[in-house]
């Protein structure tokens, strides 16, 4: 769950706040279409909620069961309740910089915890199956009120010249998502069933890449099960992702901690719950849609009490000085296309 510096449940409260094999060859004759490619090699993780789609998607998970016993509503006022709780909680500040408010964000485990078990002891999800997942994608993308940022399809399109679907691999960097969604699978669906309708030339590679690409989510559990799923929601191997510092330990390693070998990691994200992933990426770009004037004052309401804002994405400079910053500011896809891509 997330507020304005919570989990999943309530992040769209942030948004009131603020000579290769023929398949390469058909790859590059794909993106041969596309204006942009990358300028170097690049793993790229992006966060789901309010990053890659418009707006949080966990109501979209509450229209899965058809008989609940327990209304989502009820379920976002009990949430609520134990984040203000949190909040209100005193915390040894003094410096209010990147160790305490990363120290500060972890201690909202029990919050994110909480609300998953409490889903979890009311069969919220008992019963539900592979296919009620599908067809409330499908419903929510045709209502729109599931809908993917623009230029999502742009910023994919960038890795498939790396991409071989012999192997599933992006050669040298990568593309992935870390999410605190409570659904692996309804993150694939709705990037797939948004790719499957798409009138476009890389669509099948698209496809390809969304079928094979790492999602770090995590899942309501046993949606395959002969009778649907168990209702619990994790992630295997009690790797849950609840926290900022969950989602810390699936990045992938950074150039720095190469001695600037390996590609360049990118990470993208819009809430407080992406604050270690941002600070811990070679460039961490913090998405908010509103004009530069305004940007400073959505960022501190977002992650209060930081004493810090990110300077635009737009004044980034590659001599690697500007690593001084712990993250960017960018207001769309267009602006991070054109920091990864050069114009063809």
């Amino acid at each position: 769950m997330r507020t304005a510096c919570a989990g999943p449940f309530h992040k769209h409260l942030d948004r009131i706040i603020t000579g290769a094999p023929s398949s390469s060859v058909r790859h590059r004759a794909s993106f041969a279409m596309a204006s942009h490619r990358l300028k170097r090699v690049t793993h790229l993780v992006l966060d789901f909620d309010s990053t890659l789609t418009v707006k949080d998607t966990m109501n979209v998970l509450g229209d899965i069961p058809k008989s609940p016993k327990l209304s989502w509503s009820q379920i976002s006022d009990d949430y609520m309740k134990d984040y203000n709780t949190y909040k209100n909680e005193p915390y040894p500040w003094k410096d209010y910089d990147r160790k305490e408010y990363s120290g500060w964000l972890a201690a909202r485990r029990w919050v994110e915890a909480r609300s998953a078990k409490r889903v979890e002891n009311a069969g919220f999800f008992r019963g539900v199956t592979l296919e009620d997942v599908k067809q409330t994608v499908a419903r929510s993308l045709e209502s729109g009120k599931l809908q993917l940022r623009e230029g999502w399809v742009k910023l994919f399109e960038l890795f498939l010249p790396d991409y071989d679907d012999t192997s599933g691999v992006v050669h040298g960097g990568g593309l992935s998502i870390v999410s605190v969604n409570w659904s692996e699978i309804a993150i694939r669906q709705t990037l797939w069933q948004s790719a499957m309708r798409l009138d476009h030339p890389s669509k099948d590679s698209l496809c390809r890449l969304i079928n094979d690409m790492h999602i770090h989510a995590n899942e309501i559990e046993g949606l395959c099960s002969p009778l649907g799923s168990s209702g619990r929601v994790r992630h295997p191997l009690n790797m849950d992702i609840r926290t900022s510092a969950d989602k810390l330990r699936y990045m992938p390693p950074s150039r720095g901690m190469w001695d600037g070998l390996g590609p360049r990691v990118i990470y993208i994200g819009d809430s407080s719950t992406d604050f270690d992933a941002l600070c811990a990426a070679d460039v961490g770009i913090w998405l908010c849609d509103v004009p530069e004037l305004q940007y400073g004052t959505a960022f501190k309401k977002m992650f209060e009490p930081l004493d810090f804002v990110p300077p635009p994405l737009v004044s980034w400079r590659e001599d690697g000085t500007d690593k001084k910053h712990l993250f960017w500011w960018a207001p769309n896809f267009d602006v991070v296309l054109e920091h990864l891509g050069t114009s063809r």
